[in-house]
């Protein structure tokens, strides 16, 4: 009998811990974005036009595996531009905003 609740618990434990890593995993596009946009807009408030090639880099690898079609206009800003890597970031983290039944964006 002590046995069952024990091996109840730990299966409970196990499937909790699994959400958490899932959630988490879920989480972690916008972490990334919301991160790179607050740098951006750090350039721009700075006056820097310029985003530096290596967090353009870094924005670019994460893009390639999100969404071609925004990693090739990342890319093909080849000044890269503080003001136009912001606009790329925004439409990625449209990508990941969660959706409400009604098919409307919800609010974090």
């Amino acid at each position: 009998m002590i046995q069952d609740a024990v091996i109840s618990i730990r299966r409970a434990d196990e499937e909790a811990m699994r959400r958490r890593h899932a959630l988490r995993a879920r989480r972690r596009p916008i972490q990334l974005l919301d991160h790179w946009l607050s740098q951006v807009e750090s350039l721009i408030e700075r006056n820097d036009a310029v985003v530096p090639e290596p967090l353009v880099g870094e924005i670019a690898r994460f893009l390639g595996k999100l969404n071609p079609r925004l990693h090739r206009r990342l890319r093909r800003n080849g000044r890269r531009e503080a003001v136009r890597v912001l606009d790329v970031l925004f439409e990625a983290e449209e990508e990941f905003l969660p959706t409400t039944p009604e098919g409307g964006q919800a609010l974090r």
